[in-house]
């Protein structure tokens, strides 16, 4: 473990969510957490808790085995990997529309605006007297 890694001791973590420490061992053996080894023994590092209350919850409100949960947590990871890559397509689809018709049109004289936050297509003639189009 790093120096610099924020940990909570298993006995802290236990009392704070209300487990016993076996149930933390068993999730470990599960690959469903990672301890931190420590001086006195093993510690719960802090990115991990959220992932520790995730897992907990399906548990106690969903009745979900650890097997059944490792299978979620592996589609929700899947899940965001794909969402990345379809975030990174639309990116470059952004950016290949605006420099395609920035080239077409003429940079200097139709600025625009392409993507999140923006409207998704404006384009018009910088310069007065002429018509924007939105």
């Amino acid at each position: 473990m790093r120096g610099d890694e924020k940990v909570t001791s298993i006995a802290g973590i236990c009392r704070r969510l209300g487990i016993q420490p076996v149930e933390l061992e068993a999730m470990e053996e599960e690959g469903l957490i990672t301890l931190a080894a420590v001086r006195d023994g093993k510690a719960l590092p802090s990115e991990q808790l959220d992932r520790l209350e995730m897992i907990l919850r399906l548990q106690r409100d969903l009745s979900i085995n650890l097997a059944g949960i490792d299978v979620i947590l592996e589609m929700r990871a899947k899940m965001i990997q794909m969402r990345e890559e379809v975030d990174d397509i639309l990116e470059f689809i952004r950016r290949r529309i605006s420099s395609d018709l920035r080239e077409m049109l003429g940079e200097e004289d139709f600025p625009m605006a392409l993507g999140p936050g923006d409207e998704f297509l404006s384009i018009g003639k910088g310069k007065a007297g002429k018509r924007r189009i939105d």
